[in-house]
């Protein structure tokens, strides 16, 4: 029996099928592709949220060692008759390493500080920003020495532990 469809009708049926199986897989890969990438989401959510967390938690801080000096440091300011006595204290977040370089380069730390002191003027000690800023030219000095002599961290800061002006 002869087929009652034209040839032409046939080939656009062809067509039709071909395309819908293209369009069939199309839909097929997509659908799995999208549910492969909800179920990564999925899988990594929990990973995610506690790569989160871990990045919002603040990390513990470094134990600080504080150091006094034990020398009482004496220098005449640099533009009155009166003189300047202190001593200070040092705290590190550096450990051990910073702890051993204070102690061992000592004597080098006690001449730089006394070379800083010996350029203080009294308005460099009249009022509390001039000693923070005294401070810190204490620290950056005896953070220089250690730099230099040991090659370690240094000091965070630096305490007044007396101070006397005359």
């Amino acid at each position: 029996m002869a087929d009652p469809a034209p040839p032409a009708a046939k080939a656009t049926k062809k067509g039709v099928v071909s395309i819908l199986l293209v369009v069939a897989a199309f839909t097929g890969g997509a659908a799995a592709g999208g549910g492969g990438a909800v179920m990564a989401v999925m899988t990594l959510r929990p990973a995610l949220a506690a790569s989160k967390m871990l990045a919002a938690a603040p990390a513990s801080p470094a134990p600080i060692d504080y150091a006094e000096l034990d020398n009482a440091f004496t220098s005449n300011l640099a533009d009155t008759g009166r003189y300047l006595q202190l001593r200070i204290a040092v705290s590190s977040t550096g450990g051990p390493a910073v702890t051993a370089a204070l102690a061992q380069h000592k004597l080098a730390i006690v001449s730089v500080v006394l070379a800083v002191l010996g350029e203080v003027r009294e308005a460099d000690v009249a009022d509390r920003a001039a000693k923070a800023k005294l401070r810190a030219t204490i620290r950056a000095a005896i953070n220089e020495v250690l730099d230099r002599k040991a090659h370690v961290a240094g000091v965070d800061e630096v305490f007044f532990t007396s101070l006397v002006v005359q």
